[in-house]
């Protein structure tokens, strides 16, 4: 089964892009998804993550309060890279039971990580697919989704790859501009699905193939 990463900047369309990629058959796991749901009570990290922080990142509930983790780590990088060193390992070794879980015959899975190329991950990927749109483009889609003002995203893009190197580093791209249409990234995704299928394929048939012992 090939590992297909899935990255790009924040409000370039992975999660969009991740469905179409689900909506063909591909399983998906999401990374951000996988570190919510561990920095819940009751799970290691959270546990973690209070223990090296303090109750003072902690909600009237008793949840994490995001925000004044973010604020925290966006204000400190030595603070981030702490709570990236909890993080990280949390949340990969999560990513591998999934994928030991899926069926032995699965083409290929898409595991979508933000910040793939930033926490050094691409070794980790057999293939990494890279959703590109322009730092102008991000900032108008996530102010309109998420209410933040322009300098909080652009705070956010500061901590982020360049987006050239990003795309330089990928081993291929999906353009998801303004105007790109629904159609077009359809089709974009599509054509990456029958070549990552073909490329199983052929990896599957060297392997089978193989001499005994070589």
């Amino acid at each position: 089964m090939l590992r297909v990463g899935l990255t790009g900047g924040i409000g370039c369309g992975k999660s969009r892009v991740a469905g179409l990629f689900a909506s063909l058959g591909a399983p998906v796991l999401d990374a951000d998804t996988l570190n919510r749901e561990l920095q819940t009570p009751g799970h290691d990290l959270y546990a973690a993550i209070v223990d090296r922080f303090g109750p003072g990142i902690l909600d009237a509930r008793g949840h994490l309060d995001r925000g004044a983790l973010r604020s925290r780590i966006f204000a400190d990088p030595a603070e981030r890279q702490a709570l990236e060193a909890l993080v990280h390992p949390a949340v990969e070794a999560a990513i591998e039971q999934r994928l030991a879980a899926l069926p032995e015959t699965t083409p290929y899975a898409v595991i979508v990580v933000p910040l793939l190329f930033e926490a050094g991950w691409e070794a980790r990927f057999d293939h990494v697919v890279v959703v590109h749109c322009e730092p102008g483009e991000q900032i108008a889609r996530v102010t309109q989704r998420d209410g933040r003002s322009s300098a909080e995203v652009e705070a956010i893009l500061e901590v982020q790859m360049n987006p050239d190197e990003r795309r330089r580093r990928g081993d291929s791209e999906i353009l998801n501009t303004e105007q790109t249409s629904d159609a077009e990234l359809a089709n974009q995704v599509a054509e990456r699905d029958t070549a990552l299928r073909e490329l199983a394929t052929a990896i599957r048939s060297r392997v089978e193939n193989r001499p005994p012992n070589s």
